[in-house]
């Protein structure tokens, strides 16, 4: 990227992301800072501030940061440690993708089981890329030299060469819906779909 990503990036995006359940999230960065090592980039930090962590579309995930190394199994240190798991090493290389274990940090699933990341190896967090693993694992790759808010904008209009995502849901499909996760967990626990309004046909359903 040939500048540090604009926080003006939320901004942009904000007319193609509406919510009436954009809460923000209460994030201790300089905690979060020590934790993972690094900073974070400043649209991922705008993006905590103005939406904070939740679904889109019920297509896409954003993960929500973990000041505490719980185990979620869909949190962002869990999702991290599962795309770290699959890249490319000597034993498997990836074309475009030579150097071994190069760190990455996830901040996105999608409904396909797609893990979308920053590729952390500049030592500002906002000149990091986005890299998409593809559910097929460490053998589909794909670099994009942009921000994480950038991304989706780029996404939701369609301006990328191709839908980066095994699910096309929301590839160039314009204005999408976001719902904070905890709204989306209170919605779904009173037996209400978060994504249609409706009662969910799944509450009260017991899965073995």
């Amino acid at each position: 990227m040939d500048s540090p990503v604009d926080l003006g990036a939320v901004q942009a995006l904000s007319p193609l992301l509406v919510s009436d359940f954009a809460v923000g999230e209460h994030v201790d960065w300089p905690l979060l800072s020590r934790l993972w090592g690094t900073g974070f980039p400043s649209d991922y930090v705008a993006f905590m501030s103005a939406y904070g962590a939740g679904g889109i579309s019920d297509a896409f995930e954003v993960l929500r940061p973990d000041e505490s190394f719980t185990g979620d199994s869909d949190g962002m240190a869990a999702e991290t440690a599962n795309a770290r798991a699959m890249w490319p090493s000597a034993s498997r290389p990836v074309e475009g993708f030579s150097a071994p274990k190069s760190p990455v940090i996830a901040w996105g699933v999608t409904a396909g089981a797609d893990v979308v990341c920053w590729l952390t190896g500049n030592e500002s967090p906002d000149r990091w890329p986005v890299v998409v693993v593809s559910r097929d694992g460490f053998s589909r790759w794909e670099s994009y030299e942009c921000g994480m808010v950038e991304f989706l904008r780029r996404v939701f209009s369609g301006e990328l060469e191709a839908c980066p995502f095994s699910d096309a849901t929301l590839w160039g499909t314009g204005e999408q819906k976001f719902v904070h996760w905890r709204e989306e967990r209170r919605l779904l626990e009173s037996g209400v779909d978060p994504w249609t309004g409706e009662p969910d046909p799944l509450a009260g359903i017991g899965f073995d």
